[in-house]
């Protein structure tokens, strides 16, 4: 429970800090689903192009 305590002083301290984490993971959540997408696109293409 200490953690959490410490965890929800920390948002309540620093609001400007926590939207900027959040925007950063969800930069980063949406490059890896960017790049995942590409990569299942080019292996199916190539699959397609042995066919």
């Amino acid at each position: 429970m200490a953690v959490v305590d410490t965890l929800i002083e920390a948002v309540a301290a620093n609001p400007a800090l926590t939207i900027i984490l959040v925007v950063l993971l969800a930069l980063v959540f949406g490059a890896y689903l960017f790049i995942r997408r590409i990569v299942v696109n080019v292996a199916e293409g190539y699959d397609q192009g042995r066919q």
